[in-house]
């Protein structure tokens, strides 16, 4: 029997954006290849010994986390999770929080419940490449924000609101943004919640990076300044990205649409990993685990930039990060990164391009450098190897 796919595939398929990774299985072959790809903790700093103590722990003590439990999630851990949020200055219970496979999976909740196809939605521009995994195949007609030094560009985001048909959602990453790094100054927070209550437009805050700040903490999250604001919270950075454990506040009104949502949609996040992770936020050892990880993402980012300023001065600029896993690169207006990418390839070394985070791919002359996956020789050779192969393929375009 030859089943015909191609013809059985739904329509929302074609509209799958494909990963990110494909994209490397095509560069020029290299036995030593650097990746700046990378977005989530190194390997060295996974806190594996207290993950498993939590485990074993649970595993001994708590039989019962291998059975059934809530969609909505383990109540202690919402608990906890909640705390944690109400020191950032956000008011939550635990019935406000949902926990979720990862924050990606409630971004997929959010528009499962709130966008029907040719719906509007609002995205920085450029924006987490995740997020149009999701609202493409929705059928979401997405608009475009452009992003400065300061975040957002309000101005921009009005003209959008007040343009018909009115957007269904505003999706922003306002804390040390992936992929630019900036973060949303308080004047401009204030101002989203105002626009966003105006116009009547819910608020997705996605917020993976928040507690990973080098020298001082980021303004307070969207949620402080409304209930109405939809969060997205994970520990994917800032424990280790294979637990897939996320969580959402949402407004009470959508709590039970959402909870029925997450249990056709899975049943339930890993009820043992939910327990363990309890165990691991109780006391202070989360604390000073972030204290650590904060001081070595800072280290390494401080390198990056120095190696950026050796490599590329003049020819490029950057922004200077306070926070979270990447830098933001943008060099002569009509250089194409996706072109450039191969040529970077084939001296050792690739990016993610800037196509990459625009609904519409068009080639940009930015990319992403993640600088938190790479040891610090590795830093080093890399911006040496990209710093060869920018400068040996963009300065005879600009001569």
């Amino acid at each position: 029997m030859s089943i015909p796919w191609d013809r059985l595939l739904a329509e929302r398929a074609a509209r799958i954006r494909p990963s990110l990774l494909v994209d490397f299985d095509r560069l020029p072959a290299s036995d030593d290849l650097i990746l700046f790809s990378g977005g989530a903790p190194p390997l060295e700093c996974l806190p594996t010994d207290r993950i498993a103590e939590a485990l074993a722990e649970t595993w001994r003590a708590e039989p019962e986390a291998l059975w059934y439990g809530e969609s909505q999630g383990y109540e202690p851990l919402r608990a906890a999770i909640a705390e944690r949020m109400r020191r950032r200055g956000v008011a939550v219970e635990p019935k406000d929080v949902i926990i979720t496979n990862g924050s990606q999976q409630g971004i997929d909740l959010i528009a499962r419940l709130l966008l029907e196809p040719g719906d509007r939605v609002v995205v920085e521009a450029p924006t987490y490449f995740g997020a149009l995994q999701v609202f493409e195949p929705f059928d979401a007609r997405i608009s475009t924000v452009p992003v400065d030094e300061c975040g957002m560009v309000i101005e921009a985001l009005e003209r959008e609101l007040a343009s018909a048909p009115r957007p269904k959602l505003i999706y922003t990453v306002p804390t040390f943004q992936n992929p630019t790094a900036v973060t949303l100054d308080p004047e401009r927070r204030t101002a989203l919640v105002a626009l966003a209550e105006r116009y009547g437009v819910p608020i997705v805050e996605d917020d993976p990076y928040g507690e990973l700040w080098f020298d001082r903490p980021p303004p307070p999250p969207l949620r402080a300044l409304h209930p109405d604001v939809l969060y997205l919270g994970t520990f994917s950075k800032t424990l280790a990205p294979g637990l897939r454990v996320g969580w959402l506040v949402a407004p009470r009104r959508l709590m039970k649409l959402l909870v029925d949502a997450k249990e056709g949609a899975d049943i339930q996040a890993d009820r043992l990993l939910q327990r363990a992770l309890t165990r691991v936020l109780e006391g202070d050892w989360f604390e000073r685990h972030l204290e650590a990880a904060r001081a070595n993402y800072r280290e390494r980012c401080t390198l990056l930039l120095r190696c950026l300023e050796r490599e590329l001065a003049g020819l490029a600029a950057w922004t200077a990060p306070g926070g979270g896993f990447f830098v933001w690169v943008t060099l002569p207006e009509g250089v194409d990164t996706d072109a450039l990418l191969v040529e970077c390839a084939r001296h050792g070394v690739a990016y993610i391009p800037g196509s990459a985070f625009y609904p519409d791919r068009t080639p940009r002359p930015s990319f992403r450098l993640g600088f938190t996956t790479l040891s610090p020789a590795e830093l080093e050779e890399g911006m040496a190897r990209l710093g060869r192969a920018i400068r040996a393929a963009v300065r005879p375009s600009l001569a």
